[in-house]
């Protein structure tokens, strides 16, 4: 029955089309190839391109007289320059600082959670994930209201002149970015944690060694990989972070190059060719990154998870639990409740020298992030709209692409794959600098009406570029895990493709693309890098003007910005995840022959 419906609709497919047979299948084939590489290319490819070019070729896009004779003039003056071979230094020397202190207090998180028999551990777990959504530069500006010589802590006396006047340099920036990306190492960590089981633990008990000795001799070898893993992203996260570099960096004159990129490209006349060169420094240090963690993967990869795996057991701290539970307490403080009590008391007092008294309290600026017809409001709404338009385009695009690359062949299914992680490891502040290069210097597209140098399309581009990756990484491994006999039975029924897109692929990956939405919309809502290189002449977004505000000493307006704006995504969020979380669940077939009787069943349904 199925070869005679399969010989049908190849009759029906004959009868309509005046191309040979096979040759419509081989052209989409084709033509959906060409159109993954042609979104990478266009998206992320070619601003990467011209960085690297106007790196070497200076007088590429001079306004008069353009050259393209080769030259490392911008290179030479990178490193000849005292303030720009600083930042080159004072990267590298934050990066390495912060990757030992985040993976010491991540991995001693992941401890602690999973392996101690401490109270609350639900709730604690939690805790870097609420860390890990908080953009980074917002927990930067709550630390100056805290640590400022008038800040909050000094009005209550709880901070030293010594610690005020050291915080705004090296150690502020190693302290801040600890509490900022410990979760990342904890997620790393923690993840190989997981998976070692406590058959060697127990071997080595019996053998009566010491708790700390088993750490030091067994588990710590086994855990190696990973804990190194931490170390390489944290490296990698610091060098290409902005929100850091723009807000106590600046303040404390301690260069990084994610900042001389900023300000090369933000000058009057533009400094293309030391932004380009500072860009390619940058993104020589993230590469190089990148291969060392692709050398330890291949080189160092323990399995520990076997047929024989034992549940870890639980250390019984005793009386030290509540020890154990203060010190996570205090992480918890230090990174998530102090930062956010502080954006909040901003944004409900009127200035912050007359502190927390009750008569400095107000809602005028709340109100005025509220209100309509107000920059603020305008801002804030720019940003959700931004953030909500380029979720829709980044999560539809990523299940097209995904849904084109489970059919793909497996060169192009590693190149994309490859290419979408290699992505994730561009800075923001390059990939921007990239795009104005593109759509403001490179003939044939400065003139395109669509998107436009300028504009609010450009914008969302952007966005998409940026978080297209993350999207693609989540749809796709839910898409892979898809049976090829459910779409198999619709096509043998003459289902177009779009249409078993969304009728049998899209409700069985449903909760992936919702969750690739929303992280793109948080994401999108606080993203600064790329909103602060392509700000459009309709007005700045949320990310900017916050920033904006601040260095103008309009810090409570622009706190009261960043609390309606996590409030907003927050809430958001929780209204449409909860809810589809709870009645859309995944259904269990109940064999394989009912399951290919319901996928032919379905597919006569759609045809």
């Amino acid at each position: 029955m199925i070869q005679h419906t399969g010989a049908a609709v190849s009759a029906r497919r004959a009868g309509t089309s005046s191309l040979p047979r096979g040759g419509l299948t081989v052209l989409v084939r084709g033509g959906g190839s060409f159109a993954v590489y042609a979104v990478f290319a266009l998206l992320i490819g070619l601003p990467l391109a011209l960085v690297l070019v106007q790196a070497v070729m200076p007088d590429l896009f001079a306004a008069q007289n353009p050259d393209n004779s080769l030259s490392l003039e911008p290179l030479s003056r990178v490193f000849n320059s005292p303030y720009l071979a600083r930042s080159v230094l004072h990267s590298l020397e934050l990066g390495m600082l912060v990757a030992c202190t985040t993976t010491v207090l991540g991995g001693a998180f992941a401890v602690l959670v999973q392996r101690c028999d401490i109270p609350l551990r639900a709730a604690i777990s939690a805790v870097p994930w609420l860390v890990f959504l908080t953009p980074s530069y917002l927990k930067a500006l709550a630390w100056v209201l805290l640590m400022s010589p008038g800040g909050y802590l000094a009005q209550f006396g709880l901070l030293p002149s010594w610690l005020g006047a050291s915080f705004f340099g090296l150690t502020g920036l190693v302290f801040v970015h600890t509490l900022s990306l410990f979760p990342l190492a904890a997620f790393i960590i923690g993840s190989a944690l997981a998976g070692l089981s406590s058959e060697l633990e127990d071997a080595a008990r019996l053998s009566g060694a010491a708790p700390l000795r088993i750490w030091l001799r067994i588990n710590g070898p086994l855990l190696a990989p990973a804990i190194a893993l931490s170390f390489i992203a944290t490296f990698a996260e610091v060098l290409s972070d902005f929100g850091l570099a723009s807000t106590i960096a600046r303040m404390s004159d301690f260069g990084v190059l994610t900042y001389g990129i900023y300000a090369a490209a933000s000058d009057y006349p533009v400094d293309f060719p030391a932004a380009g060169a500072q860009a390619l420094v940058l993104l020589s240090l993230v590469l190089l990154v990148v291969v060392g963690d692709r050398l330890l993967r291949r080189r160092a990869d323990p399995r520990l998870i076997s047929g024989r795996a034992r549940p870890a057991r639980l250390y019984t701290l005793g009386p030290w639990r509540w020890l154990a539970i203060a010190a996570a307490l205090a992480i918890a403080f230090l990174a998530l409740a102090l930062p956010l009590a502080a954006i909040a008391a901003r944004a409900l007092t009127q200035t912050l020298g007359h502190g927390l008294i009750w008569s400095n309290f107000t809602t005028v600026n709340v109100a005025a992030a509220l209100s309509p017809d107000t920059a603020a409001n305008d801002g804030l709404l720019r940003s959700l709209f931004y953030a909500g338009l380029t979720a829709v385009i980044a999560s539809a695009l990523a299940l097209l692409l995904s849904a084109q690359l489970d059919r793909a062949s497996p060169v192009l299914r590693t190149a994309v794959i490859g290419l979408s992680l290699g992505a994730v490891a561009i800075p923001g502040i390059v990939l921007g600098f990239g795009y104005i290069l593109v759509w403001n210097r490179l003939p044939g597209f400065r003139d395109w009406p669509f998107p436009h140098y300028g504009d609010g399309s450009l914008l969302v581009m952007g966005y998409v570029a940026a978080a297209l990756p993350y999207c693609l990484v989540v749809i796709l491994s839910a898409i892979g895990q898809l049976a090829p006999s459910l779409t198999d039975a619709a096509r043998l029924h003459g289902v177009g493709t779009i249409r078993r897109l969304l009728s049998i692929t899209l409700p069985l990956v449903l909760l992936s693309v919702v969750t690739a939405f929303l992280l793109t919309f948080i994401r999108t809502v606080f993203e600064l890098p790329i909103s602060q290189m392509l700000i459009p002449q309709s007005g700045p977004p949320a990310p900017t003007l916050i920033l904006k505000l601040f260095s103008h000493d309009r810090d409570g307006l622009a706190s009261a910005i960043a609390l309606v704006a996590m409030a907003a995504a927050g809430i958001g969020a929780a209204l449409v995840w909860y809810p589809l979380r709870r009645f859309v669940k995944p259904r269990r077939g109940a064999g394989a022959a009912d399951a290919g009787s319901n996928h032919i069943a379905s597919a006569e349904t759609l045809s």
